[in-house]
């Protein structure tokens, strides 16, 4: 019997092209080893005084003011911080918190570091 007699067609293997999570066969994604979260800033003193005035005297101009949190990912078995960077607004810290689990679970460990390792601890 031939492709064509075939009314199912040809078989085609589990990643011939079609939609998936986009990782190679037998491949972890890297939300299964590392998680991302966002921590609150801790200051101390004078440089908390510094950074509330700032906070609000941006939020009330509407320019911005410093980051309220740090964005870190942290390896799931130990909870060490592979990556950490301020997360900016309250806005920016949830868009970029969502990019990063996006990647998290759609990209490998070293594609994963590739991409956003430049924002070392």
């Amino acid at each position: 019997m031939s492709a064509a007699d075939d009314p199912g067609g040809p078989e085609l293997p589990d990643d011939a092209g079609l939609p998936g999570d986009g990782l190679p066969d037998g491949a972890d994604p890297a939300s299964a080893h590392l998680r991302a979260e966002l921590r609150p800033r801790r200051l101390r003193g004078l440089g908390k005084l510094v950074h509330t005035v700032l906070l609000v005297a941006g939020e009330a101009t509407s320019l911005g003011g410093p980051s309220v949190a740090e964005l870190v990912v942290v390896r799931a078995d130990t909870a060490a911080p592979v990556i950490r960077t301020k997360a900016g607004s309250l806005v920016e810290a949830d868009g970029l918190l969502q990019q990063i689990r996006t990647d998290l679970e759609s990209m490998t460990v070293a594609e994963f570091l590739a991409e956003w390792g430049h924002l070392k601890p």
